[in-house]
C-alpha cells in the first residue's frame, strides 16, 4: 500500500485514532479506560461492550524474614531455640532473663556423662562404656562458685557422642538434638580423651563448634594422675584455647573448670535461681505409648526423641515448661519391660531410673495404649505408685484412634484391671493431636493440692468413728478392736494416725475399707491417704 500523498483527506479509522489520543492529552489524570467504556455504553446502552482484558492483580509476596540457622539435617530450629541460633548470634538482648546453658559435646566414650553427673552432683546420665548410650539432652540445674565466691546457676545438658549411634533409626533425632544443645548454649564444654590425643571425630566436633560460633572450654579428660599431664598439650593443635586438665572420674580439677566455666559465663541475672518448681511430673508407661511426644507438647520443643523405634528414651529427662505462669518439670522416662526382657546392663539402668522418677515425683502420670491391653508392668508401675503414695493419673493416650470407643466402659475396664487405684482420675488424650494434653497438667497440679490439704481432727473422728461403726473389724482371741481418736500429723502425703488398743486387731482388709471411706466422705477423694495404726501409750502418774 502506498503512502497517503500530502493534502489527502485523513482515512476514518485514522482520525478516530487522533480524536481519542487527543482527548487523553487534554486530560491525562482521568480514567480513559472506563470513560472511553461509558461512551460507548451511552451510545449503545443495549450492546456488551468488549473491552480489553484487565491483567490480574499479582499478589505482592511479603519479604521473607531472615529465616534461622538450620540443623545438619536441614530442619530449622524451633521457637523455643529459634533467638538463640538466628545466624549464629552470640548472647544478647534476647536472652537476657533466663539461666545460662552449658552443653557439654565430644565423641563418645570421652567421659561426658561421667562429667555432666561430677558436676551435678548426682548420678543423672547413665555412664557406661557401651557408645551411644546417651542419646537425648539430659539436664539439670547446677550451682557453680566463681573464683571471686560469686554463686552462678547454670542449665547444664549432656549430649550424645558425636558421630557414633547403635541404631542408625535414631541418628538424624540425636544429631538434632546435638545440634539444638549446641544452638542453645552459652558455653560449650568440648570433652576429650587426652590419653588418645586427637583424632578424626575430635576434629570433626571442632568444626561443627567453629560454625556453631560458641564459646569453647576445651576439656583434657581422663588425666587421673598429674604425670599424665603433659598428655594434653597435642590437644592445642585444635587452635581452642588452653585445655583444662581434668578427671571426672576421680574428681581431679573439677575446682578450677568450675571456675573457668564461671569466667565465660554472661553475666548474672535474676533468672539465675534454685527455686523448686511448683511440681514434678513423672510419666512413665511401657514402651512406645507416647511418652516422648506427651513430653514434647508440653515443653513446645522437640526436647526428646520421640520415635516409633522401640527403647529410644534411655536416661529420665527433666524438662522444664511453664503452664499458668507457674514453672513445672515433667520427667520422661525410659519404657518399663520385664525383667528377663532387659537386654544389656543400659537398659537395667534406664529402667532403674524410671522407678526412681516415680519415687521422687509430686504426681506420677501413667500412661496408657488405647490400643493395647492393660499389661503386668502397669500394674507393676502402680503399685511403685502406691508404695510411695503418690498421686496417680492414668492417661490413656491414643484416643483419637480408637475408632469411636466408649469412654465409659473403657473407664470400666481400667477399674476392673487396676483395681488398686480405683480412686485415680481418668484421662482420655492425644499426644498427636495435641488433645487433653494440658488437662493432665491442670489434673495434676489439682491433685498435688489435695495431697496437701488438713483435714481437722474433729471432722476426721467423726469420719472414722462413723466407718468403724457401720462395720468393725472381727475380734481376734476373743478381742474386739478399739479406736481411741485419730489426727494427721503430715501432708504430701496426707498421713493420719489411728490410735488404738493393738494394731494386730485391724487387718489389712478393714484397713482399706477405711481408706475407700476416707476417699469417700473427705477432702482426699483423687489422692493416696497413709494410714498407721498405733497402740496407744499407757502413762502412769508417779505417786
Amino acid at each position: 500500500m502506498c503512502a497517503p500523498i500530502h493534502g489527502e483527506p485523513m482515512p476514518k479509522k485514522f482520525k478516530k485514532g487522533a480524536a481519542l489520543r487527543q482527548r487523553r492529552r487534554r486530560n491525562p489524570n482521568a480514567d480513559w479506560r472506563r470513560l472511553e467504556t461509558a461512551r460507548k455504553k451511552r451510545k449503545r446502552p443495549n450492546a456488551k461492550v468488549q473491552g480489553r482484558r484487565k491483567a490480574p492483580k499479582v499478589k505482592k509476596r511479603p519479604t521473607p524474614a531472615p529465616s534461622p540457622r538450620v540443623t545438619s539435617q536441614g530442619k530449622p530450629f524451633t521457637r523455643r531455640q529459634r533467638s538463640a541460633a538466628e545466624l549464629g548470634q552470640d548472647a544478647g538482648p534476647q536472652r537476657q532473663g533466663r539461666v545460662p546453658v552449658v552443653a557439654i559435646v565430644g565423641r563418645p566414650n570421652v567421659g561426658k556423662s561421667s562429667l555432666f553427673n561430677r558436676l551435678a552432683g548426682s548420678r543423672i546420665a547413665i555412664e557406661d562404656d557401651r557408645p551411644g548410650t546417651t542419646r537425648d539432652r539430659v539436664s539439670a540445674l547446677v550451682q557453680l562458685r566463681s573464683a571471686t565466691g560469686q554463686e552462678r546457676v547454670v542449665e547444664l545438658f549432656d549430649t550424645a557422642g558425636i558421630g557414633i549411634v547403635d541404631e542408625a533409626e535414631v541418628l538424624p533425632h540425636v544429631e538434632e538434638q546435638i545440634d539444638n544443645a549446641m544452638a542453645t548454649a552459652d558455653v560449650v564444654l568440648f570433652v576429650l580423651d587426652a590419653r588418645d590425643g586427637v583424632i578424626g571425630l575430635d576434629l570433626k566436633v571442632a568444626d561443627r563448634l567453629r560454625r556453631a560460633n560458641r564459646k569453647v572450654l576445651l576439656v583434657a579428660n581422663k588425666l587421673d594422675d598429674p604425670s599424665l599431664d603433659d598428655s594434653a598439650n597435642a590437644l592445642y593443635e585444635l587452635g581452642l584455647g588452653d585445655p583444662q586438665r581434668i578427671s571426672a572420674r576421680s574428681a581431679r580439677n573439677l575446682k578450677a573448670l568450675r571456675h573457668a566455666i564461671c569466667e565465660v559465663l554472661p553475666p548474672r541475672n535474676e533468672a539465675e535461681t534454685l527455686d523448686a518448681p511448683e511440681l514434678l511430673l513423672a510419666v512413665v508407661g511401657r514402651r512406645n505409648v507416647g511418652k516422648s511426644s506427651f513430653v514434647n507438647v508440653l515443653a513446645d520443643d522437640e526436647r526428646v526423641i520421640a520415635s516409633e523405634l522401640a527403647g529410644t528414651t534411655r536416661d529420665s529427662v527433666d524438662v522444664r515448661f511453664n503452664f499458668d505462669g507457674q514453672t513445672f518439670v515433667a520427667i520422661d522416662t525410659a519404657g518399663v519391660r520385664k525383667k528377663h526382657s532387659l537386654q544389656h546392663s543400659v537398659e537395667f539402668f534406664s529402667q532403674s531410673r524410671a522407678f526412681r522418677a516415680v519415687r521422687r515425683a509430686s504426681v506420677v502420670v501413667l500412661m496408657l495404649d488405647a490400643l493395647a491391653p492393660v499389661s503386668q508392668m502397669d500394674r507393676k508401675l502402680i503399685d511403685v505408685a502406691l508404695a510411695g503414695y503418690k498421686p496417680t493419673i492414668i492417661a490413656v493416650n491414643k484416643w483419637d484412634l480408637t475408632n469411636g470407643v466408649d469412654p465409659d466402659e473403657y473407664s470400666k475396664y481400667l477399674r476392673r484391671m487396676l483395681g488398686q487405684v480405683d480412686f485415680a482420675p481418668i484421662v482420655f488424650m492425644s499426644a498427636k493431636l495435641k488433645e487433653n494434653v494440658f488437662a493432665v497438667v491442670d489434673l495434676a497440679r489439682d491433685l498435688h493440692r489435695q495431697s496437701g490439704q488438713r483435714v481437722g481432727t474433729g471432722e476426721l473422728n467423726r469420719v472414722i468413728t462413723a466407718a468403724f461403726e457401720r462395720h468393725h473389724p472381727q475380734p481376734r482371741q476373743s478381742k474386739l478392736g478399739r479406736i481411741f481418736y485419730s489426727t494427721q500429723v503430715s501432708v504430701f502425703p496426707p498421713q493420719i494416725v489411728v490410735f488404738v488398743n493393738d494394731p494386730e486387731l485391724f487387718p489389712d482388709n478393714w484397713r482399706t475399707y477405711l481408706r475407700h471411706r476416707l476417699h469417700e466422705t473427705t477432702a482426699f477423694t483423687d489422692v493416696p491417704v497413709k494410714l498407721k495404726f498405733k497402740a496407744r501409750e499407757r502413762v502412769e502418774l508417779e505417786e
